[in-house]
């Protein structure tokens, strides 16, 4: 399969550091150009499935505007500028859950459209976490703590609990890992 060849690439709207839109003139196969061909990069994110010595799984549920609801999922945020993926992950896991992990496993790093592009998420595993002290009360961040068995976040799935697709994508792939706890 032939690679794309990006022609040109001008900024159509920013609104940096949240969002930039950019048009591109891309070639497609030989000969087939499309010219508006429209890219919009988000800022990128990492997003951590919090498990406790136990086995139970840390979540939180809280107000999301994209879908216009209350949802569950996990402890998750922008990368600062100079973050790594990992210090963003340490960072959100204190602030969002008064949680260290005793090992931070990353799950990979994707983006949400396949030719779009969006955000640019890192997903980790955090296992064996434990409290610490750097958890913040952010109003838009309000959010209710639920530790829930492996089974009964498969549950929330199936029941339509999470309402934001990094979330799903978390869960999966943490649940899919060979260290994930088989409590």
């Amino acid at each position: 399969m032939p690679i794309w060849k990006t022609l040109s690439r001008s900024l159509a709207f920013d609104a940096a550091p949240f969002l930039r839109v950019f048009r591109e003139e891309v070639e497609v196969a030989p000969g087939h150009v499309i010219a508006d061909f429209w890219q919009v990069d988000l800022r990128a994110f990492a997003l951590v499935v919090p498990v406790l010595p136990d086995g139970r799984i840390l979540t939180l549920t809280g107000y999301r505007h994209g879908p216009r609801r209350e949802c569950l999922g996990f402890p998750g945020g922008f990368l600062d500028p100079g973050d790594t993926p990992e210090v963003a992950a340490r960072r959100e896991l204190a602030e969002e859950a008064g949680l260290q992990p005793g090992r931070l496993i990353a799950l990979g790093a994707y983006v949400d459209n396949g030719n779009q592009r969006g955000g640019h998420g890192h997903y980790f595993l955090a296992l064996d976490c434990q409290p610490t002290a750097g958890r913040l009360q952010d109003v838009t961040e309000a959010a209710e703590e639920q530790l829930l068995a492996a089974g009964e976040v498969d549950q929330r799935l199936d029941q339509g609990a999470f309402g934001v697709i990094h979330h799903v994508a978390g869960w999966c792939l943490a649940r899919r890992h060979p260290e994930f706890p088989a409590v």
